[in-house]
C-alpha cells in the first residue's frame, strides 16, 4: 500500500460533529481501460466516467469500487472548487463495492470537516443521498425513506451482503455518494433496480466498518466464506425424521467445498440449528437485530477472515457444538470465480491453441444474458456446482484456435473444457500448463468434455508458437499467476 497505515487506522477513531455536508462532497473523474476476456491479450477502448464520494477521517475519500475499477487516471474535484486534483486508490474491496482514494496535495483537504459514520438505520427513517448524477455538474440531493434492510446480492461482486434499500432516486453518477441521516453517513449509494422506480440500494455502515477494519494493517483480506450449501426445512415430517426439536428450525447441509472451513466440521446431512450464537429458522434466516431477519450467510460475512465462530449441529439425532475458523474467502473455494477486477486475464497459447481458466468474466463475453447464450456446460458449474472438489480446483477451457499448419484440422474447436492431458486429469490451470510444457512425451494429447481428442507434435508446436503469435499480433504467449 502506498498510503500510510497510520492514516487508515484513523478511520476508526472518533471525530467531532461534522460541519456542512456539502463541503465534504467530492466528484470523481476516471479514465479506465477494461480487460477483454475473449481476446485476453488485448484491452477495450479507454472510457471516461464519473462518480461521487465524500471525505472521511484521515484525508481519505470514500466511494464505490466500481467507480475506480480498472482506472488508469483518476481526478477529483471538491464541492465549490473548479480545480481538479490528481488522485490515486488507497484500498479497494470489490466484494463490498467500496474504495478509499486520496490526493497527495494536502491543500485539497483544507477547510473540509470529514464526515463520520452513523449507525445502521431503522426502516421508515428519512434519508438524503448526496452525489453528482448525470444531467449536470453541481451537487445534487434526493430524499426518501429506508424501505428495508436485509442481505442482498451486490451487482459489482455477486456477493450477498447486508444492504439498505431506499426509495430516494439513485442515478448514474450517484455511485459512491453518501446516504445521510442526522449529518452522519449511514451508507454509500451503489446500485438501483432498473425494473422499478425509485428502488435504490446503499452499502450500510456495518459493511463499511468491516472494510475499514480489514485494511487497518495495510492489506485487504476480504469477506470469509464457510464453503457449504444448505437446504431449507419447512416440512414437519422432515423435522420429525431428523429429530429436529421444533418445527421450522434449522437447515440441512447438502454440499461442502473441498478444503473449506465447513469441511472440517460438517458432513452432508448435518442439521445446522445455530450459528455464531443465533438460532436459524427453517427458511435459513437469523435475527440480526430485534425484529429484523436476514440470511444466515450474514453471520459468516460479518466476521473477519481468520476469526472463529461456534455452531450447533444435529448429527444422528445428537446435538453438539463445534467451532469453525473462517480462514478462506469465496474466491478460494469456487471452481469458477466471481467477477475479477483490476487484473489482466490469465491465458496460455500453445501451438496456436488458446487456453483460459473459466471465469464469470469469460462467460460475460456472451453478453448480458450470458446464462442463456453461452453453452450450458460452461454455465452449469458457475450456476449450480461451483464448490471446489479434491480433483477440481479450476476449469480449463480451449477458447479458440489461431489457425496454423501445426493445428490443421482443429480450427473449428472452441469453448470446450479440457479434461485430460496425456491421460492425466486436469485439476487447475497452473497444473495444466505444467503438463503441456512437460517434455516427457513426443505428442501432446488433449481430451475435451465433448469427447474430442487433440494431438499435437510437441516440438513442432513449440517451434511454431512464436511465428503464430507474430502472425496474429500477439506480444506474449501467456499471462499466469
Amino acid at each position: 500500500m502506498k498510503y500510510s497505515i497510520f492514516l487508515l487506522t484513523l478511520l476508526l477513531a472518533p471525530v467531532g460533529i461534522s460541519g456542512s455536508i456539502d463541503q465534504a462532497m467530492v466528484k470523481i473523474y476516471t479514465n479506465s481501460v477494461a480487460y477483454n476476456y475473449y481476446i485476453p491479450w488485448s484491452t477495450d477502448a479507454p472510457m471516461e466516467s464519473s462518480g461521487s464520494g465524500c471525505v472521511v477521517q484521515g484525508n481519505l475519500i470514500l466511494t464505490n469500487a466500481h467507480v475506480v475499477t480498472d482506472v488508469t487516471y483518476l481526478q477529483v474535484r471538491k464541492e465549490g472548487d473548479p480545480r481538479k486534483y490528481q488522485a490515486y486508490v488507497v484500498a479497494v474491496s470489490h466484494e463490498a463495492d467500496l474504495a478509499l482514494i486520496t490526493v497527495e496535495d494536502e491543500s485539497f483537504f483544507q477547510g473540509i470537516d470529514p464526515l463520520e459514520l452513523g449507525e445502521l438505520p431503522q426502516p421508515r427513517e428519512e434519508v438524503t443521498v448526496y452525489g453528482y448524477p448525470m444531467g449536470g455538474d453541481a451537487l445534487s440531493t434526493t430524499q426518501g425513506v429506508i424501505s428495508r434492510i436485509e442481505s442482498s446480492r451486490y451487482t459489482h461482486s455477486g456477493l450477498s451482503l447486508l444492504t439498505v434499500q431506499i426509495d430516494a432516486a439513485i442515478n448514474p453518477g450517484n455511485s459512491g455518494g453518501p446516504a445521510i441521516i442526522g449529518n452522519k453517513i449511514i451508507g454509500v449509494a451503489m446500485q438501483t433496480m432498473t425494473q422499478a422506480d425509485n428502488i435504490g440500494y446503499v452499502i450500510p455502515v456495518p459493511v463499511i466498518n468491516h472494510f475499514f477494519k480489514d485494511v487497518e494493517d495495510g492489506s485487504y483480506d476480504g469477506f470469509p466464506s464457510a464453503g457449504f450449501s444448505y437446504q431449507t426445512i419447512r416440512n414437519n415430517a422432515f423435522s420429525a425424521k431428523f429429530n429436529i426439536p421444533s418445527e421450522q428450525t434449522g437447515v440441512m447441509i447438502t454440499s461442502i467445498a473441498f478444503g473449506s472451513p465447513a469441511a472440517e466440521v460438517f458432513e452432508p446431512g448435518d442439521i445446522l440449528i445455530k450459528i455464531d450464537g443465533r438460532s436459524i429458522a427453517g427458511d435459513g434466516t437469523v435475527d440480526f437485530r430485534s425484529g429484523s431477519r436476514t440470511r444466515l450467510d450474514y453471520m459468516v460475512n460479518r466476521r473477519q477472515v481468520g476469526e472463529t465462530i461456534p455452531l450447533d449441529i444435529i448429527r444422528d439425532g445428537i446435538v453438539s457444538t463445534v467451532s469453525m475458523t473462517l480462514n478462506t474467502t469465496l474466491h478460494d473455494l469456487t471452481v469458477v470465480p466471481n467477477k475479477i477486477y483490476d487484473t489482466p486475464p490469465q491465458y496460455f497459447i500453445f501451438g496456436g491453441t488458446v487456453f483460459m481458466p473459466l471465469s464469470l468474466n469469460y462467460l460475460e463475453s456472451w453478453g448480458y444474458d450470458w446464462y442463456l447464450n453461452a453453452v450450458d456446460y460452461l454455465t452449469y458449474p458457475f450456476l449450480f456446482d461451483n464448490w471446489r472438489a479434491e480433483n477440481r480446483e479450476e476449469i480449463v477451457v480451449l477458447t479458440f484456435m489461431l489457425p496454423a499448419e501445426v493445428n490443421t484440422g482443429y480450427e473449428s474447436l472452441q469453448n470446450e473444457i479440457i479434461e485430460t492431458v496425456n491421460g492425466i486429469q486436469v485439476k487447475s490451470f497452473s497444473q495444466f500448463v505444467e503438463l503441456v510444457e512437460s517434455d516427457s512425451d513426443e505428442f501432446l494429447e488433449l481430451t475435451t468434455n465433448l469427447g474430442n481428442i487433440i494431438v499435437l507434435d510437441r516440438q513442432e508446436a513449440i517451434a511454431a508458437n512464436q511465428s503464430i503469435m507474430a502472425r496474429y499480433g500477439i506480444i506474449q504467449d501467456r499471462i499466469l499467476f
